[in-house]
């Protein structure tokens, strides 16, 4: 005897698939309640960590990106080495002197985020003890970028009026030597990541929460570090390759720049001079003195600060633990060693 099926059998099945899918769209919507109540909390209990109070930048100007004009932030790093102050002007510059009033006797300090003071207080940087030692009023001219965004930024300060003639630019060994006049891709500002971590950077004071604790907590961090979710500090240096054509071209792009100004050129060492193995260091140590000699057979005043940090016998020890920039004794070095070499 043969079994025919009821045609409302089907609709019996239909409701297991049904249940499941109505749990999983609870189970979803919990998850949105519960990450939307801890990032509440997170920004109402612990403000520091609400990422709307966070230095960016974000103001274009032609080519670069400033900071956004008159505002007051903070700039923080996760794994506790600086809290600082960001003032920015009404021109997208953190600087408290307004460059459109700079003449003659005043110095332009240009560079990228080494120059813009990055992770130390702006009183700190070497540009503004620059004007202490010197009696001379100091403008500061930076942002993440390189030679072709130092000349930028330079001409970005003439059309505000600025018509200083004396001109520090602060090249980084680590990142400032390219091919100039051909396209080079974006870069984002030191300190970036993926899409996905940018974005939760800018944007969830729980994650800036979490990252933080990771960073903080030694264990934790030595987890994170060989998952490879962190890069130790020392492991993510860019390092040079010694190509003639390279050099050539970036002493040449500063060579149109010191034509137009009176132009000092001080070179901050790469940390690769310093770390890695013999081979790699005596690659860097060829490009640096490469470098210096293309900028003095071109006739450009040049400051090397290779030998001054190396001097102190400890040249890593000016930058920061788990940030590659300087801190404020590697600024107040080389504040010192800047005034001594303009007052000869």
């Amino acid at each position: 005897m043969s079994v025919e099926t009821s045609p409302q059998m089907p609709r019996v099945e239909t409701r297991p698939k049904r249940r499941r899918a109505l749990l999983g769209l609870a189970v979803v919507a919990g998850l949105v309640v519960g990450i939307g109540l801890a990032e509440g909390l997170t920004r109402l209990l612990l403000p520091s960590f609400d990422p709307s109070g966070r230095f960016e930048f974000t103001y274009p100007v032609g080519s670069l990106l400033l900071g956004k004009p008159d505002t007051e932030t903070r700039q923080i790093k996760n794994t506790g080495d600086f809290d600082v102050a960001v003032r920015i002007n009404s021109h997208g510059l953190r600087d408290a002197n307004d460059v459109a009033t700079a003449g003659s006797d005043d110095i332009l300090v240009v560079g990228d985020s080494f120059t813009w003071g990055w992770g130390v207080e702006a009183q700190d940087r070497f540009s503004d003890q620059l004007q202490v030692l010197t009696g001379r009023r100091t403008f500061n001219l930076s942002t993440p970028t390189d030679i072709d965004g130092y000349a930028a930024l330079l001409d970005y300060a003439r059309k505000l009026g600025s018509r200083a003639g004396r001109v520090v630019i602060a090249i980084c060994m680590e990142n400032d030597l390219h091919l100039y006049g051909e396209v080079q891709p974006d870069q984002p500002p030191p300190g970036g990541g993926g899409a996905l971590k940018d974005w939760l950077a800018s944007h969830s004071a729980l994650y800036l929460l979490a990252v933080t604790t990771v960073q903080q907590t030694p264990w934790l961090r030595d987890l994170a570090v060989k998952a490879g979710l962190i890069v130790p500090n020392l492991e993510g240096i860019a390092k040079n390759d010694y190509d003639p054509a390279t050099i050539d071209s970036s002493a040449n792009r500063l060579r149109e720049i010191a034509e137009r100004y009176r132009t000092l050129v001080v070179l901050i060492p790469s940390r690769a001079l310093w770390i890695g193995n013999s081979h790699s260091q005596a690659v860097e140590n060829r490009v640096h003195t490469a470098f210096v000699v293309a900028l003095q057979r071109r006739g450009i005043d040049v400051l090397d600060l290779q030998p001054v940090l190396e001097a102190q016998l400890a040249p890593l020890a000016y930058h920061f633990a788990n940030d590659g920039h300087w801190n404020v004794r590697g600024h107040a070095l080389a504040a010192h060693a800047i005034s001594q070499h303009l007052a000869r």
